[in-house]
């Protein structure tokens, strides 16, 4: 680890002294409920202590996967999913009632991001980490959901900076337990 990591710890923890306390807000829980549905729904794949998605994905986002699961570091108490773009367009669209003849065509060079990655406590969705890697002219971005309230948003420059403290901010709102 080098002297960014408490610098990263430190923003983390401004960021969230800001945020706390907003409270419950229903389009933010509505939210919160959706993203902890699709984990449910994906919870016999996720393991945890690793960052996992799908077996099909695009070269390119395949090479992303692999860098972002190289640098991200998750805790033995929480699992984490990877959703690739396309893997996104699918299902969003794949379930029409017309099947796949209506879903529109994927052109991964117009995808607005190269994905996003979802973390909770194993089991666990009352607190959820949710990171988009936007492309320009969009932000890549990290939201944190406890509880039907938005806690944290942190904001980056580029992915490579999002990718980066992602470990942190997980660490830090996911932390373990207490009993």
């Amino acid at each position: 680890m080098d002297g960014s990591d408490s610098s990263n710890s430190r923003r983390v923890a401004d960021i969230i002294d800001r945020r706390v306390g907003a409270g419950e807000n229903e389009l933010v829980s509505g939210w919160q409920k959706m993203l902890a549905g699709l984990l449910e729904n994906m919870a016999p794949y996720l393991v945890n202590c690793r960052l996992v998605t799908f077996h099909t994905l695009l070269p390119d986002e395949d090479t992303f996967f692999q860098v972002l699961h190289q640098q991200i570091m998750v805790p033995a108490h929480v699992t984490a999913l990877y959703i690739s773009p396309s893997v996104r367009h699918q299902m969003m669209f794949g379930n029409r009632a017309g099947g796949e003849k209506d879903m529109p065509a994927y052109r991964h060079e117009d995808a607005p991001d190269a994905g996003i990655l979802l973390a909770c406590r194993a089991s666990d969705y009352q607190a959820i980490v949710n990171a988009l890697f936007a492309h320009p002219p969009h932000t890549p971005a990290i939201d944190v959901y406890d509880q039907g309230g938005l806690i944290a948003g942190y904001s980056y420059a580029s992915i490579p900076a999002c990718r980066e403290e992602i470990s942190t901010i997980i660490q830090t709102h996911l932390s373990a337990p207490t009993i």
